[in-house]
């Protein structure tokens, strides 16, 4: 197959020509040459609806698992241990995948991608099942392989699609859709583990279920149109860049890396995803298994509203885009430095009187997990922020997809160290946040 990064005559989008200027297509021309089905396939809403399915059905369904702490089994150091190799393999990946998804096209990038996805959840079952270690340590450096290229093309596609004015709401769309998995997630984890049990992991079974969901990504990996055949609802392209030699693309990937737009976002970028490997052994230490179940269904709920919130915000047609910028950047640090200082003095009570594993019943549940609740908020808001501010530099689709590589290898790289320093046993679950605040 040609390369799908390459933009197309301009008469290929349609039997005829149709674009008026460079970025801009003839809506009327468009829709009398154009069969209504192909229109609602090109249109940009229809490819995010398709990228957040595919949200959905792989890395939410990875949150679910993790959501229940440690992954759901009895003690989470082999859960930490698995998935700082996997975090580490994901940061080498992405690091080479803005040049391979611009090599093969988005579209390709996220089919291998989504091919992955039930890699994880194979893994926790067989170690869940069996006890098989390697697996699931093998299993998470593997899926990560095929998972980084899914997240670079994911990362590029999201940073394209929306029209100018509804950048925020359509990146809230993407972040609810992954909480939405989280919530059909949580609602498997506590049917299969609503018995009270205190030290045991979850049920195997509860494994399959999330086998079968992320399955699912792809054949709606397959529906995704590339890029340069998308027409947003404005009535603009996807603007494509000449395409680069191998060599020139991993030099342009070096200069992304050294930009200052990458090296001052840089440790927002691993805080964004930092705090999962901290709050995930938090919440296996301290919660019996139904509730970490229960909470795997709860917290998510927060998140869509917050997320929505932030998009109104930042698309606001009575700020210019600078003031957008500070007033969004104002409520996410606030909130963020909030629950910080909230969750650093609940683990120094805990550090002085251990809890043992709090149920849902037991007066301590809500003061405990509020603080888990909160963040599960905090950290997508600060990943919206962070793609949305992203999306504002681009100049083409292949650079906005280095843009986006370069983020998610960086904040690879914070969850790869948030776990491992999790790893240790008698490590306090929350000493990442000792680290990056």
């Amino acid at each position: 197959m040609t390369d799908s990064s390459v933009l197309p005559p301009r008469d290929e989008l349609t039997s005829k020509s149709i674009s008026t200027k460079k970025g801009a297509v003839d809506m009327d021309g468009y829709k009398a040459t154009v069969p209504p089905w192909k229109r609602v396939w090109q249109h940009s809403l229809t490819q995010m609806f398709l990228m957040s399915i595919q949200a959905f059905c792989g890395p939410a369904m990875g949150d679910a698992i993790g959501g229940l702490g440690g992954g759901g089994l009895a003690t989470p150091h082999v859960s930490n241990i698995a998935s700082a190799v996997g975090y580490a393999m994901l940061a080498v990946t992405c690091f080479m995948g803005g040049a391979i998804t611009n090599k093969i096209g988005t579209k390709w990038a996220l089919v291998i991608g989504s091919l992955a996805f039930p890699i994880r959840g194979s893994s926790y079952y067989c170690n869940s099942k069996f006890g098989n270690q390697w697996y699931l340590i093998f299993g998470a450096a593997l899926g990560s392989i095929g998972t980084g290229c899914w997240y670079v093309a994911e990362a590029g596609t999201i940073l394209n699609l929306a029209p100018a004015g509804a950048r925020g709401k359509y990146l809230a769309l993407w972040i609810v859709s992954r909480n939405l998995g989280q919530l059909v997630g949580g609602s498997i984890n506590l049917s299969k583990n609503y018995v009270k049990s205190v030290n045991q992991g979850v049920t195997p079974d509860t494994y399959v279920a999330f086998i079968i969901i992320e399955c699912l990504a792809f054949p709606f990996a397959l529906l995704i149109a590339p890029l340069e055949r998308v027409v947003r609802s404005d009535g603009s392209r996807v603007v494509m860049a000449k395409p680069l030699a191998t060599k020139e693309e991993l030099k342009q990937i070096i200069k992304t890396l050294r930009s200052k737009l990458v090296l001052l976002s840089a440790l927002w970028a691993i805080w964004s995803f930092f705090y999962s490997g901290t709050w995930s052994t938090y919440l296996g230490t301290y919660f019996s298994v139904r509730a970490r179940a229960l909470s795997s269904l709860i917290s998510p709920f927060f998140c869509i509203v917050g997320c929505f919130g932030l998009g109104f915000i930042l698309d606001s047609k009575y700020l210019n885009q600078r003031r957008r910028a500070q007033v969004g950047l104002f409520v996410v640090v606030v909130l963020n430095v909030g629950v910080y200082i909230w969750s650093i003095i609940k683990q120094v009570k805990f550090n002085h009187n251990d809890p043992g594993h709090i149920d849902w019943d037991d007066g301590l549940y809500a003061s405990s997990f509020l603080p888990y609740f909160f963040v599960q908020t905090t950290g997508p808001l600060s990943q919206s922020y962070m793609y949305w501010l992203l999306s504002s530099f681009g100049t083409s689709a292949q650079e906005n997809i280095r843009n986006g590589a370069a983020f998610r290898c960086i904040e690879a790289v914070g969850q790869a160290i948030a776990y491992g320093m999790n790893t240790q046993t008698k490590s306090n679950p929350l000493i990442g946040l000792n680290k990056f605040p």
